[in-house]
């Protein structure tokens, strides 16, 4: 009974999501401001719906006048929902190509400035393409990126980052390390439902140039992000 459930609640929150995509659908153009608004709005009823409790800590420490590059944890698909229903300064996102394939979704990807990332390539044209792709939604905009390179579902442990998300980063670039605490997570199929309460924890924004004042490898900023998210955990957790 309670898998059932668990079920119709997944369809309900599916279906939500899809007919508000459809309803706001015609109202984007070329404006990401008035897009990323769109879909926030989009994610609260969303997290409504889920009966999700969702909050922020230490919102202060996202820049209000400077760009920025937000790293989280990803530990399901609704990670995204959750960060575009509580954040303020509008973000695009690098997101896995693969998103790309659904004309509506794509839509809306490419209306907030999306960076498609081939996550399994090895061609160095195409590595080349997602970087300067990134430098230039950041040149413009606000960029969230997860470098575990997938969601991370029932395992708490945060996985080795990634580093092509942190490649060509200028020493001036504001990264803003982000742990994403969900209560548990539901099994439905090979879907994960979220339940009780999500807590975002934002730590103390930095950059390249602080962690190494002469020359900041790729190598040592990944590290030093993925400490500060680890912090950021052990944190929420005390």
């Amino acid at each position: 009974m309670k898998k059932i459930r668990n079920g119709i609640r997944l369809i309900r929150l599916f279906f939500r999501l899809v007919f508000e995509m459809i309803r706001n659908y015609p109202f984007l153009n070329q404006d990401i401001e008035h897009n990323f608004l769109i879909c926030k709005k989009i994610c609260k009823k969303i997290v409504k719906s889920a009966k999700i409790g969702l909050q922020v800590h230490n919102p202060g420490n996202i820049p209000k006048d400077e760009r920025f590059l937000l790293v989280s944890n990803h530990r399901c698909f609704f990670d995204v929902v959750f960060l575009l229903a509580s954040l303020d300064e509008a973000v695009s996102f690098v997101a896995a190509k693969e998103l790309w394939h659904y004309p509506v979704l794509r839509k809306y990807l490419d209306s907030i400035g999306c960076v498609a990332l081939d996550r399994y390539s090895r061609e160095m044209w195409k590595i080349k393409e997602s970087i300067r792709s990134m430098k230039t939604a950041l040149s413009g905009g606000n960029l969230v990126l997860f470098p575990e390179g997938e969601c991370s579902y029932h395992d708490t442990h945060i996985k080795k980052f990634k580093k092509g998300g942190f490649l060509g980063l200028s020493k001036e670039q504001n990264i803003v390390p982000v742990f994403l605490k969900i209560d548990s997570l539901r099994n439905i199929g090979r879907w994960m439902i979220p339940e009780g309460d999500v807590s975002i924890f934002v730590g103390p924004n930095f950059t390249p140039a602080e962690i190494n004042q002469e020359r900041c490898s790729v190598k040592e900023i990944v590290s030093y992000t993925r400490e500060q998210i680890l912090y950021l955990q052990e944190m929420s957790s005390s």
